[in-house]
């Protein structure tokens, strides 16, 4: 394996190696040609100059331009522009500045700790969803959906203390809801 590893870059480098090259010269150019295995003697030929001496001529006399003829001026009067009065109408009278009264920033509900009852847990949207309608046919409290990852969980009521919050257990749990708890939570009361 080795020795066809070893004749591979051999071929390789015998193959891109460059060839011998030929300079020719003709006249002033010299020409390369690549690939001639043979080497043909350089003819070193130094540029003739002419013997003969060739007399320098003058340049040639430079004749004044012709100007062109000179029209008739026209003198054409323009007559001065025609003032116009802008017509002024008074501006409308000016209402006096009221300053708006600063709204008062609704505040947001309040949120503080309190209980709720979790009545049902989906992976989906979709079912929690399902679940709350129904629930809210059922119970007067409000029915939230809250989606703490992975799941959407079905919350009733907001109670501040735990004592609350118990008969509404005992309502969901005899509505059907078998897995209904108690929760603590952030509650509006």
């Amino acid at each position: 394996m080795k020795i066809i590893c070893l004749i591979g870059c051999i071929l390789l480098f015998v193959s891109c190696a460059p060839r011998k090259t030929a300079i020719e010269t003709e006249g002033l150019e010299e020409v390369v040609v690549f690939g001639e295995e043979e080497q043909a003697p350089a003819v070193a030929e130094e540029p003739t100059l002419p013997t003969q001496e060739e007399p320098i001529l003058p340049p040639p006399p430079v004749e004044p331009a012709e100007e062109p003829p000179q029209m008739q001026e026209e003198i054409v009067l323009i007559p001065p522009p025609i003032e116009e009065k802008p017509i002024v109408s008074e501006p409308p009278a000016a209402e006096p500045y009221v300053p708006a009264q600063p709204e008062t920033p609704v505040p947001a509900p309040q949120t503080v700790y309190g209980f709720r009852v979790q009545i049902f847990a989906s992976s989906t949207e979709e079912n929690a969803s399902r679940v709350a309608m129904d629930a809210r046919d059922i119970f007067s409290e409000k029915v939230y959906v809250e989606y703490m990852a992975p799941y959407y969980k079905v919350r009733v009521g907001d109670y501040l203390t735990r004592e609350e919050v118990e008969p509404l257990k005992s309502r969901a749990l005899s509505a059907g809801y078998r897995g209904a708890f108690i929760v603590e939570t952030m509650v509006t009361p």
